[in-house]
């Protein structure tokens, strides 16, 4: 087995896409324009000529080099075709001295058996009918999802419409570099056909929206906003019970994208959906050589 670890501009893009594309794990947040956008400064770990790959987004402060994890990006970690390059563990000696700490999030396939956090993601299997899928909600979604039924949506909502309601409900405290790289992570995404956002108008006025990736064989719900009169109506409780019904009975996995957070979580388990578990790798300080 030859790893190696590569800096940015010494990495086969191509390579590393066709990797992750084939990847039995693959997620788009590997994929090298998204790493681009979300971190534009990272290295890789790369197994046996791109059978296996490991991104390493990296940043500088006062000098210091240190590997991070980048907004936006969930699940990062190892990508791999075949279950023998499944080691997180053994690749940690070969990130580089000059990065004096690393904090790495693997993805749900990752196997690692040293200290680590774990963390929760909800997923939703859509691989049976509408109906039974609705059977699965809880009384409380079922009775948000009737109060939303006399709004409209639709999956044309712009991208400067999405980026103003969430900047106008801005819960996540996100400033404005945060902004303007999830403006160009949209725009990239559109442009690719690979994802589209879904929303909510009243009066013709936008008041809930929440962005859409579709990649392999999953539908990740990236990021959401909704105003006050959104949440007033249960508007996302529509928008996700739409994009429900229109992919129930295919092979695909609903992505919610976490949370930690409890009533979020609560939103996401009223849909049925279940944990999957990731985890989080920090390294103490360590001396420069």
């Amino acid at each position: 087995m030859t790893i190696k670890y590569l800096k940015q501009k010494e990495i086969d893009k191509q390579k590393w896409d066709r990797c992750i594309d084939k990847s039995v794990n693959r997620l788009i947040y590997a994929k090298s324009f998204y790493l681009d956008i979300v971190c534009p400064n990272w290295d890789a770990i790369v197994i046996d000529n791109y059978a296996a790959v490991m991104p390493l987004p990296h940043k500088s402060k006062f000098g210091i080099k240190y590997i991070y994890h980048p907004f936006f990006a969930q699940q990062l970690g190892l990508f791999y075709s075949e279950n023998r390059y499944n080691n997180v563990e053994s690749l940690l000696k070969y990130i580089p001295r000059k990065f004096v700490k690393y904090e790495l999030s693997c993805n749900y396939s990752n196997y690692f058996k040293g200290k680590k956090v774990e963390r929760v993601n909800h997923i939703l299997n859509l691989n049976k009918s509408y109906n039974q899928l609705y059977n699965s909600f809880n009384t409380n979604t079922k009775r948000n999802i009737k109060k939303s039924n006399p709004l409209f949506f639709s999956k044309d909502i712009e991208v400067d419409e999405f980026i103003n309601l969430k900047k106008a409900n801005n819960i996540n405290n996100l400033n404005e570099e945060n902004f303007k790289t999830l403006r160009n992570l949209f725009i990239e995404l559109i442009n690719k056909k690979l994802a589209y956002i879904a929303g909510i108008t009243d009066n013709n006025n936008l008041i809930a929206a929440a962005f859409f990736i579709e990649y392999g064989n999953r539908i990740i719900y990236l990021f959401s906003a909704s105003s006050n009169k959104g949440k007033e109506k249960r508007a996302m409780f529509k928008i996700v019970n739409s994009i429900i019904a229109e992919n129930a009975n295919c092979n695909k996995i609903l992505d919610f994208e976490g949370s930690m957070i409890d009533g979020v979580a609560r939103f996401f388990k009223g849909f049925g959906a279940e944990v999957e578990k990731y985890f989080r790798i920090n390294s103490n300080f360590r001396i420069i050589k």
